[in-house]
């Protein structure tokens, strides 16, 4: 279920989100969209997202957009949204210059199975700590964390997901979505388990170097600002900074 508004006032999306909605337990809806050139403008526009959102139950609503915006930031302050979580579009272009790594310290990767499941839930629930549910204060750490499971789950029935090895033990896990036509990858969910923290570089090279081999260009993803370890491996393995996005939320 989604709603579009489109008129004088200014643009603006949303969805329902029921992958949210399992995890935290109650109904759940992302603004995908939102565009004004002055923050009176956005009142109708939130007037109707939350009739909408009223005839969905919906208790929690959230959404980002770019942090250069301020009369879509100033319009949501002014009606009572909170600003919760920052993050970062990366990309980068080709895949030549990446760090140097010895070859016996690349893990490999291989499509996830049912039977990779439980121990990738084990992952995401025991070593993720960035999200926008993660970072929101209000929002249970441990129903914040399920979430992050499920996601795991689900791309791993999707054929999203593979399973990264070292020596014969998981050490973490990879996920991608790639464009119908190869022309980009987005990167879904990457991610060493903490005993095998030193292997985080060399487990990105080995992701990046499998899209060069299929002839992919480019890769995008989003990455929390908070999360400074990532954004580290991320420019030392030659990504642009491209947009800051801010996250706001509401309960209804």
């Amino acid at each position: 279920m989604s709603l579009l508004i489109n008129n004088s006032h200014g643009r603006l999306a949303a969805r329902l989100t029921p992958w949210d909605e399992r995890a935290l337990g109650f109904v759940t809806a992302e603004v995908t969209h939102l565009q004004v050139d002055h923050p009176g403008q956005a009142t109708a526009l939130l007037a109707e997202l939350e009739q909408w959102c009223a005839t969905q139950s919906v208790h929690y609503l959230f959404g980002r957009i770019d942090a250069t915006h301020t009369a879509a930031k100033a319009a949501l302050l002014q009606h009572g949204y909170a600003f919760v979580e920052t993050s970062l579009t990366v990309s980068r272009s080709g895949f030549a210059n990446l760090p140097p790594v010895p070859r016996g310290m690349l893990p490999t990767l291989r499509a996830a199975t049912v039977d990779d499941i439980a121990a990738l839930r084990h992952i995401a629930t025991t070593d993720f700590a960035h999200g926008r549910f993660l970072e929101d204060p209000a929002i249970d750490p441990q129903r914040a964390a399920l979430r992050t499971a499920n996601w795991i789950e689900d791309l791993v029935n999707a054929g999203l997901a593979q399973v990264a090895e070292s020596r014969g033990r998981t050490i973490g896990f990879h996920a991608e979505r790639v464009a119908a036509d190869h022309s980009n990858c987005e990167l879904l969910l990457t991610g060493a388990t903490g005993p095998y923290a030193m292997l985080a570089l060399p487990l990105w090279i080995t992701a990046l170097e499998s899209l060069a081999a299929r002839s992919i260009p480019q890769c995008t993803t989003l990455v929390s600002a908070a999360n400074t370890g990532i954004l580290n491996l991320y420019a030392r393995l030659g990504f642009h900074f491209n947009t800051t996005l801010s996250g706001f939320r509401k309960f209804l």
